[in-house]
């Protein structure tokens, strides 16, 4: 039970997993889905490719945290396990992915490697678009070494000047593919690849004329993204964002080093130079057998080889939306709508509820807004930013509506971790195109996705509404499963105006009828929510939860967790990353389960399900449950109105949790079992279940 503060009792203490051990395991679990044969050889090269962009990510955005708090044995538990991640990697690329795409006629292939036709190809290659672009800096001995900026690649040049050792840096640069590709001669859709450092390093000794090249080495940087501290009272917006800039420029050059990947050739006298520079010690290097950077894989990706990759999904427009026409001889045909559906004359009659990438995110929200934009009767749109693309329809929209004399407010959230730059340059662009743009509760990171839309209609006011779990970026190289709620509800057009009010610092935070906003209201109501299942637990009533979420880490809610399946509730919970909840104790959460699903798309919404006594209520939003998402961002659930929508919400539901294709399963111990079909059990993968339906109810649309 809990105790009488809330707080984890010394049992419940002890049933937590570390939270850096539970992501370890989670891109464990995502390394492991790269070897699935199942899947073709460049969708297996561009998951791998972002397991190594996640743990970049982790060492910009999580180490310097974790430094700041000090080394323990959890910290130092979690570096082993990092390291032997890393190992993990490094084998599963040497072993795995090299041979499977060479059987393809994909060769990634080292310099020394090339016969001297191809060495020729090659050399051509470099004097014609290379060469020119090098700026070698070279360092006497005692002479400062030059900075290195984030995630950069670097050669360590190893010379003789006039017998005296000396070095030459030359960062590998990014205007240029980070590899060579060359297509094989005499073999169709064969293609020979090449790490561009390694050509760079061959071709030295003419780089370097009157030099003696003793050896090239090359090594990579990663430094913090924390942006320091920019809670400084500022009257006006402009000077955060003029902070935001200048930190971004002194982040790339002057943030913390966090790591320093070097090649194991590297001689001992240059890494302890580059330790010495960068103020590290032993603990931040990782020597690397194989190529740096795997990250930067995904470009090969985009290689004109169709066979090996899955198959582009084509989204649909949701059954609302598809337009009824009579029966003809020609109705097996799809039909593509002529026009975009009016969403208002929709939304006057029904909610609409998306699910992407099933739904088209184009014909939907991005229409959504676009519709308003151009819309006479359209008064006021306001809406938030949190990650947006370079190319953004919605933004683009909200510009034209701006220039058109609407009233467009818009809440970029500019400290959105690494896509800091990219919303900088929307704000500046709705600030010219007239648009008032703000930057959101000092303090407070606003993680929600919201959109407002005030419409004159019959001499009223009318309120229309968008509440996402998810951002305005439908075209990820891997997708994101996202929901969205489209409405005209009044209640919650209501709460949204009046949390757009405390937003824009035009009023205090309220309490709202519908919505459950955090921070101070979403913590007690989700835990009044599962507190009501407790109680009808204990009234011999049916009791349970269904909870869907990317992070599961809060000790209080936990804490409640434990309790309800003390009580007696049943609790599924769908957890994709971070889960510090043990599952299957004895006497404490053996009526918890847990699962974890890795496919095609990366599972994102959120999601609570409760039974309610036979009432069941669902509420979707961006908030995970961990002390970050209840207490110190903005974030907003909202309670979905519509019964039809709700049983629509526990069939998918049901779909995940029946999935044994690509589901893992959390054991007591923190082990992750992947879930296959029991003996006669039909095999189902809910992603392509979803695929299924919304090809067989909807209609194809551009994405």
């Amino acid at each position: 039970m809990r105790s009488s503060s809330g707080s984890l009792t010394a049992r419940q203490s002890t049933a937590l997993f570390d939270r850096e051990l539970s992501w370890l395991a989670f891109n464990r679990r995502s390394l492991y889905e790269v070897a699935d044969s199942k899947q073709p050889a460049l969708q297996r090269l561009l998951k791998f490719a972002q397991v190594g962009a996640a743990l970049d990510e982790y060492f910009m955005v999580r180490v310097p945290r974790l430094k700041r708090v000090g080394s323990g044995d959890g910290f130092s538990l979690g570096q082993q396990s990092l390291r032997s991640l890393i190992a993990r990697q490094q084998a599963h690329f040497a072993s795995n992915l090299r041979p499977r795409l060479a059987q393809h006629g994909i060769q990634l292939l080292d310099y020394e490697q090339l016969t001297d036709s191809r060495r020729d190809r090659f050399h051509r290659r470099f004097e014609d678009e290379i060469a020119s672009v090098l700026a070698p800096f070279i360092t006497p001995p005692m002479v400062s070494i030059p900075d290195f900026s984030n995630l950069s690649l670097n050669l360590a040049v190893c010379l003789l000047v006039e017998g005296q050792p000396a070095l030459a840096w030359i960062k590998v640069p990014r205007s240029l593919p980070r590899f060579m590709v060359l297509p094989e001669l005499n073999q169709d859709s064969a293609w020979l690849v090449v790490p561009l450092e390694q050509v760079i390093a061959a071709h030295l000794p003419t780089l370097l004329l009157g030099f003696q090249v003793q050896g090239a080495f090359s090594f990579r940087v990663t430094r913090s993204a924390d942006l320091g501290s920019l809670t400084t009272d500022t009257s006006e917006a402009v000077n955060l964002l003029e902070m935001v800039e200048e930190s971004l420029q002194q982040r790339q050059q002057q943030g913390q080093v966090v790591r320093l990947e070097v090649v194991q050739a590297m001689p001992q006298w240059v890494r302890s130079q580059l330790i010495d520079h960068l103020q590290l010690t032993e603990d931040d290097i990782y020597d690397l057998q194989d190529w740096l950077g795997f990250n930067d894989l995904e470009e090969l990706t985009r290689l004109p080889r169709p066979d090996l990759v899955t198959t582009p999904w084509q989204p649909v427009l949701p059954a609302a939306l598809v337009p009824s026409s009579k029966p003809s001889i020609l109705s097996f045909l799809t039909a593509v709508p002529k026009e975009n559906p009016a969403l208002f004359e929709v939304l006057k009659k029904q909610d609409l509820l998306v699910h992407f990438p099933y739904h088209s995110f184009a014909a939907t929200v991005e229409q959504f807004v676009a519709q308003a934009a151009a819309d006479p009767a359209v008064l006021t749109i306001k809406m938030t930013l949190y990650r947006t693309s370079g190319d953004a329809p919605i933004v683009r929209s909200l510009m034209a509506a701006a220039k058109a004399g609407k009233q467009i407010v818009v809440l970029v959230e500019l400290t959105a971790p690494l896509d800091e730059a990219i919303n900088i340059h929307w704000a500046k662009s709705l600030e010219k195109a007239g648009a008032h743009v703000v930057y959101g509760v000092l303090g407070f990171k606003t993680h929600t996705n919201l959109a407002l839309v005030i419409r004159h209609e019959a001499n009223q006011i009318s309120q229309y509404a968008y509440i996402g779990t998810g951002d305005y970026l439908p075209n990820r190289p891997q997708p994101y499963e996202d929901l969205g709620l489209l409405t005209k509800q009044p209640e919650i057009g209501r709460d949204l105006s009046y949390l757009f009010n405390f937003l824009t610092g035009c009023s205090h935070q309220v309490d709202y009828r519908i919505l459950m906003v955090a921070p101070g209201g979403l913590r007690p109501r989700l835990k009044r929510l599962i507190e009501r299942e407790i109680q009808q637990a204990q009234m011999g009533n049916s009791a349970y939860l269904i909870v869907k979420l990317n992070l599961l880490a809060d000790p209080e809610i936990i804490a409640l967790l434990y309790e309800a399946s003390q009580a007696g509730v049943e609790i599924n919970l769908i957890v994709r990353g971070i889960c510090r909840l043990r599952p299957g104790i004895p006497g404490l959460s053996d009526r918890i389960r847990v699962m974890s699903i890795l496919g095609r798309y990366v599972e994102h919404s959120r999601i609570l399900y409760c039974y309610n006594g036979g009432q069941p209520e669902a509420w979707i939003g961006t908030a995970d449950w961990t002390l970050r998402g209840l207490d110190e961002r903005i974030e907003v659930m909202v309670p979905i109105q519509d019964v039809t929508l709700v049983a629509e919400i526990k069939q998918w539901l049901d779909s995940w949790l029946a999935d044994n294709q690509d589901a893992w399963l959390l054991q007591p111990d923190g082990r992750y079992v992947r879930r296959y079909p029991l003996a006669g059990e039909t095999a189902l993968s809910a992603q392509s279940h979803f695929m299924q339906n919304a090809t067989r109810r909807g209609q194809a649309v551009a994405s």
